[in-house]
């Protein structure tokens, strides 16, 4: 190729307006963009960093707790109230500044009271909604599923409203914290009160046929013995959602049975008492979850005599309480005083979600080696005295309280609880040789 030929071909094309450049000058441009480019990497990684930055300070910003319960179905009301005192609780403390600074949010699933759905709903709440924590849930069956899926994605699980032995104990992952007694702590307390305060001799199991109620009747019939004299006159388990108690009501009634050893919730505590009411009973229920205002309203008379008992029964003598009670109604003065009382659902989850901020505290941090190290063996004071957290199964260890359904109280126009006395946690816990967890021996 001629020097003359491409001199002609430069200048035919810059004649017409195109670039053309010697293998030199392409050299040289390139060498000049390389230098460019150079000079701006540092600056577009520090751009790129500072856009990391941001995207993980917003998601460190807050704080974000899980609840799944039951939000639809028969259980709706007892379920709608758990998250109210979940929401009380997260209100409460986003008021006073948040948790270590941050704001705590809370995202909501329906469990619809089934495992699977549960399974599904939890697994959202973590993948999806980016859950630090699951908090929950009405129904152990539904507790045991959700465990699971805890466990699976390393996240703590805070139980406040379900009992069955079996979660810290068979069952028992180290993600699962539970702040409401077990079965084996309620049937020892009602053993415990019922031998030291009546003289009832003859008694009927009867509970629902899933884990709450199976492991209450083992532990029943395991305890009755302690009562002087006691005789157990008959032992059954009904399907959940029970209509027609009638069969159940007759077998009791020929049985001859003074008191019926329960744990039945809900519907099928009410459709209990209102049928053993109408086909003429003598028995009373002992173990129930009576203080329930909504159900209790429907019940009406037909429960007077009978017993209740749980850990955090509000005792309006206790100025903690008291001013607890006083301070929700005024926050929901404009709800209606029955669904949106404090005494029963609300009052568990507030307190169970306080010891849950107090162990994010102490542990500085949601991550979950970090909170399962602050947590175990560690003490709270609640309104009902000191508790502590178990080390080895990470169950609550605390006092009870009982007391009988009355007409005449401090809560309602309707029955409701009476004057309480306190079982002491010495003869309520169950010793850690009994449970069925090998960190327990």
């Amino acid at each position: 190729m001629s020097q003359d030929w491409v001199k002609n071909q430069i200048g035919v094309r810059k004649k017409e307006g195109i670039s053309f450049l010697t293998s030199m000058e392409r050299r040289t441009k390139m060498e000049k963009r390389k230098v460019v480019c150079l000079a701006l990497l540092p600056l577009l990684v520090f751009t790129a960093l500072i856009f990391m930055v941001t995207l993980t300070e917003a998601a460190e910003g807050k704080i974000v707790i899980g609840v799944l319960e039951p939000l639809s179905g028969p259980l709706k009301d007892q379920g709608e109230r758990f998250v109210l005192g979940a929401k009380y609780a997260v209100e409460e403390l986003n008021a006073k500044g948040g948790l270590m600074g941050k704001e705590v949010s809370l995202v909501v699933e329906d469990t619809n009271y089934k495992p699977d759905v549960a399974i599904r709903r939890a697994t959202k709440l973590i993948l999806e909604d980016k859950a630090d924590i699951l908090v929950g849930s009405l129904g152990s069956h539904i507790c045991l599923a959700i465990m699971k899926v805890a466990e699976k994605y390393n996240k703590i699980f805070v139980i406040p409203n379900s009992e069955a032995a079996s979660i810290t104990g068979k069952d028992f992952n180290p993600y699962v914290f539970r702040t409401t007694p077990s079965t084996g702590q309620r049937t020892s307390a009602i053993i415990s009160y019922l031998s030291k305060n009546t003289k009832f001799k003859k008694f009927y199991i009867l509970c629902m046929d899933f884990a709450l109620g199976r492991e209450a009747g083992d532990g029943f019939r395991e305890k009755v013995s302690k009562i002087p004299g006691a005789q157990l006159v008959g032992e059954d388990y009904h399907p959940l959602m029970m209509k027609d108690f009638a069969p159940y009501v007759s077998k009791i009634i020929a049985s001859g049975a003074e008191v019926v050893l329960t744990t039945n919730l809900g519907p099928d505590l009410s459709n209990l008492i209102k049928t053993g009411k109408s086909l003429g009973w003598k028995a009373i229920t002992a173990g129930g979850y009576l203080f329930d205002p909504v159900m209790m309203q429907d019940v009406q008379d037909a429960a007077l005599g009978h017993l209740v008992f749980n850990h955090s029964l509000i005792d309006l003598n206790n100025p903690l309480q008291r001013k607890f009670v006083q301070d929700f109604k005024e926050r929901y003065k404009s709800e209606d005083p029955i669904g949106y009382s404090p005494v029963f659902g609300v009052n568990d989850y507030y307190y169970g979600m306080q010891w849950l901020f107090d162990a994010i505290k102490r542990a500085g941090s949601t991550d979950s080696a970090k909170m399962i190290k602050a947590w175990e063996g560690a003490s709270y004071n609640m309104p009902w005295g000191k508790v502590t957290m178990r080390a080895c199964d990470h169950q609550i260890i605390t006092p009870y309280k009982a007391g009988p359904i009355v007409r005449d109280n401090e809560f309602f126009s309707f029955p409701f609880i009476g004057k309480l006395i306190t079982i002491p946690e010495e003869e309520v816990t169950v010793s850690q040789t009994q449970v069925e967890n090998p960190r327990c021996k």
